[in-house]
């Protein structure tokens, strides 16, 4: 059976609806006057086409399938619809590059690697999915991710190190890759019970405030790393070329603008600036 065919509007039933409860279905509604359609079209096919059977293309002119563009609420064109199981999952509208397409069609129908990525469970099976090239990224990530939490930063800049920059994995990477690299400075330093004992007797202490702020964050614990940064802030801005506000911007940046400990402490922040 081909992946992509033209499907006109008697055959819709069969060859989406009913066929969509054996592969995912994608339908492309299009005109032939539709430059945009024109565009999008050969990017759509070849991306298909590329996923071996994955996926199904059925092409619809909405020239002469006007009830069924009705039915589905079509205004504009090109409108691209994915069904699965009989029913409408996802859809966009209007042309595309390449790189959407493909991550889009890939959401619908995951390969072996990712249905393995998102099964994986331990460290073993994840650095077998490391070399991966589609999901060694994220492989790699998720990795990084359970060392820092076990308390192994070294080992979690490492993995990081394997992210692709270009990859949608690289951001988070980044974020995550100031995190371990402040769990490294305070394994430098001693850690946290050393921190904590120098912070008993000498509460102004600096290197141990920032030191167990960083070891706070590697572990969770954001609002103890907040304050104790914000303890560096209040007595330093020059501390560490401005290290431990750098640090509080990164974490707001992790937990997001909306968070309450973003709030708080950005408030907290701005006065003793």
């Amino acid at each position: 059976m081909p992946h992509v065919h033209d499907v006109s509007e008697s055959q819709f039933e069969a060859a989406v609806l009913a066929r969509s409860r054996e592969v995912p279905v994608v339908v492309d509604f299009w005109a032939a006057w539709c430059a945009p359609c024109r565009m999008l079209g050969p990017t759509l096919e070849r991306e298909v086409e590329a996923l071996g059977g994955r996926v199904e293309l059925a092409k619809v002119d909405v020239d002469q399938a006007q009830a069924l563009a009705g039915r589905y609420g079509v205004q504009g064109i090109p409108a691209v619809m994915a069904f699965r199981d009989g029913q409408k999952v996802d859809e966009f509208v209007g042309a595309r590059d390449a790189g959407f397409v493909k991550r889009w069609l890939a959401g619908l129908a995951p390969s072996e690697a990712a249905k393995r990525l998102a099964a994986a469970k331990t460290d073993a099976e994840l650095e077998a999915l490391a070399g991966d090239p589609e999901v060694g990224s994220a492989a790699a990530l998720r990795l990084a991710e359970a060392k820092l939490a076990k308390g192994e930063a070294r080992a979690a800049l490492e993995w990081l190190g394997r992210v692709d920059p270009r990859a949608k994995e690289a951001a988070a990477a980044e974020a995550l890759k100031a995190q371990a690299s402040l769990a490294v400075e305070a394994e430098a330093f001693g850690g946290e019970d050393k921190a904590r004992a120098v912070l008993a007797e000498k509460p102004e202490d600096l290197d141990a405030h920032y030191a167990l702020a960083s070891v706070l964050a590697a572990k969770g614990d954001v609002a103890g790393a907040l304050e104790h940064f914000l303890a560096v802030v209040s007595k330093s801005r020059k501390y560490r070329d401005d290290g431990a506000r750098k640090a509080m911007v990164m974490l707001f940046d992790r937990l997001g603008s909306a968070h309450e400990l973003t709030r708080e402490y950005r408030r907290k922040l701005q006065i003793v600036l």
